[in-house]
């Protein structure tokens, strides 16, 4: 064994860049694509600097579970088509990763079990053919819970993922893979399933927005399911614009006209004062309280939910659904386990799946016009509060516990868990800040397809709290950015748009290709030359610019002065002419 640890330890490993012109850890997908559109990166060079980042942090945190080792060469494609004028969206060239219940071919779909380990799929699941036809890299998969059975931890055969600011604590799931590793800038965003609170939970814990949308409105086709009236694609990113950027071009989406300070806010008091701590119950009022101050009406309502129809939502989950559902989603994959059985009596997971044989061949059936009955009665309580309260959007805190350790037993307090999961609904999370070296986040939860009612509210407060991009600090930029680079950027793009300037900026796009292959001196040399360029052709445009200011000013006096002189003869005439007059 010994021998063997030895050999791997001298295989060359894939050498990736060392140096690059923008820092990608505090950039959001749109600066991305600004990055890429204007040179400073190619999209080879970003899913290097990726890949560089999961080689030298990942070990740590073990958010990230394969790579796709058909990434680089997508990216070469995807930079040859830029080149040749052929974008295919803001996305194009911009790496992603996936929660590993998600079909991406060439990776298998765990869902975070070593016996699916050769679970190869046939095709990409629909949402995966969505955003590769935007042009979008699929980086690699993601650890998660096993089955996306826990949300208080992100633990599978392949071991936890760990907390994106502190190593001993939970960064909750069961997308914690997902949350994490765009927490600590291994790509520039991912897909997590929501069942409960999968995606939004563990985003707010990393800092992060996440969307749970409408049920149904991203196909689930191709997803390992848990529960397959409840289950859900989500979006986990930096940014309120990047998230909305990615259902987009999921689902062809377009704005509606709706204007910010239109939208009524309910906060729940319940929610704020029944089972909180009281450090994130303060934090959560500071940001409401920003929100009112900044002209959005917020109501405040008593309470949303009593018991009774909390207990209703507790018992509409139907994960007894998952022997059928993924019975009927293994047909689309290869690999040795080919029915939920084999799966249950085989090796290589860590959850105990014997209990939902019961609801095979639909045995849970039986249950579902009572459940369908009480999600019905449900939504009839949210939407009547909504409506008595004439409110558009319910606001609550993501989380109301501290962080928990990995081995601690404490339980969560999420109130989104039981609210839209139940009936549907969407609902997003946004950074609200820090507690100690720990994120939290707001909630904003809508009824049916008001996606973008969510985007628009929750942008606004994004701007409003003025945060930080999120990068963990235990997972630094891995190379420095040296002054005269800065320098050569800020006057590249003061005259990046500039026709005069065309042949030099072309020139500065080559400079930033090669940057990062280049060695030190000769960069620091060229970024000089360049700069000195700039100067000189600036100096010459100076110089033209005064001469026609100087021809211009003497052009104006000398017609100011033909006009004085054509002013003053006849002023002299019209005096003879007034002379003669007195004469006669």
């Amino acid at each position: 064994m010994k021998f063997i640890l030895i050999i791997i330890l001298f295989i060359p490993l894939n050498v990736y860049a060392k140096k690059a012109v923008v820092d990608i850890t505090n950039m959001s997908i749109q600066d991305l694509a600004q990055a890429l559109d204007k040179g400073y990166l190619t999209s080879e060079l970003l899913v290097e600097l990726y890949l560089e980042r999961i080689e030298a942090y990942n070990e740590d945190f073990n958010a990230v579970q394969n790579i796709n080792k058909d990434a680089l060469k997508e990216a070469q494609k995807l930079d040859q088509d830029r080149a040749n004028g052929k974008v295919l969206s803001k996305l194009h060239g911009i790496p992603i990763l996936v929660k590993s219940n998600i079909d991406v071919g060439g990776l298998a779909t765990t869902a975070g079990a070593k016996a699916l380990d050769d679970n190869f799929p046939k095709e990409d699941a629909l949402v995966i053919k969505k955003l590769k036809e935007a042009g979008v890299i699929i980086l690699g998969n993601t650890n998660m819970s096993e089955f996306a059975f826990s949300a208080r931890v992100s633990k599978s055969s392949y071991g936890s993922v760990h907390n994106a600011f502190n190593l001993d604590y939970s960064p909750y799931g069961s997308s914690g893979g997902s949350a994490v590793a765009i927490a600590t800038s291994m790509a520039a965003a991912s897909l997590g399933t929501d069942t409960n609170s999968s995606v939004r939970v563990p985003a707010a814990a990393a800092g992060l927005v996440g969307l749970r949308p409408t049920f149904d409105l991203i196909s689930t086709k191709g997803v390992i399911p848990y529960d397959i009236t409840r289950d859900t694609v989500g979006i986990i990113s930096k940014t309120v614009n990047d998230n909305k950027l990615l259902l987009n071009t999921i689902i062809d989406e377009n704005d509606n006209d709706i204007k910010v300070k239109d939208l009524k806010v309910g906060v729940i008091n319940s929610y704020l004062n029944n089972n909180i701590d009281s450090d994130i119950k303060k934090l959560a009022l500071e940001k409401i309280k920003l929100l009112e101050d900044n002209g959005i009406q917020i109501v405040y309502i008593d309470n949303l939910l009593t018991s009774y129809y909390e207990d209703l939502g507790s018992s509409s989950l139907q994960g007894i659904t998952f022997c059928d559902g993924f019975n009927e989603y293994i047909k689309g994959t290869t690999g040795k386990i080919r029915s939920f059985k084999e799966l249950v009596y085989a090796d290589g997971h860590i959850q105990a799946l014997k209990g939902y044989l019961a609801g095979c061949n639909y045995g849970w059936q039986k249950n579902t016009n009572k459940i369908n009955n009480n999600k019905k009665e449900f939504e009839e309580r949210v939407l009547k509060v909504m409506e008595d309260n004439d409110i558009d959007i319910i606001l609550y805190p993501t989380l109301r516990n501290k962080n928990t350790k990995i081995n601690e037993e404490d339980g969560l307090s999420a109130p989104g868990s039981n609210l839209g999961s139940v009936i549907g609904y969407p609902s997003l999370t946004v950074p609200m800040g820090y507690i100690s070296e720990f994120a939290y986040g707001l909630e904003f939860f809508t009824s049916k397809n008001k996606e973008n009612e969510l985007y628009l509210i929750g942008s606004y407060f994004e701007d409003l709290n003025n945060l930080e991009l999120t990068n963990s600090e235990l997972t630094p930029n891995l190379y420095n950015i040296p002054e005269y680079l800065n320098d050569l950027k800020k006057i590249y793009e003061k005259y990046y748009d500039e026709s005069k300037y065309q042949e030099l900026t072309n020139k500065t796009k080559e400079y930033f290709k090669n940057y990062s292959n280049n060695e030190d001196d000769l960069n620091k040399e060229e970024a000089n030359n360049l700069i000195k360029e700039y100067q000189d052709l600036n100096k010459v445009e100076t110089k033209d610019n005064a001469l026609f200011i100087i021809i211009v000013i003497m052009f104006i006096l000398s017609i100011s002065i033909v006009f004085g002189s054509l002013i003053t003869k006849k002023d002299k005439i019209r005096q003879k002419k007034i002379g003669k007059k007195h004469i006669l």
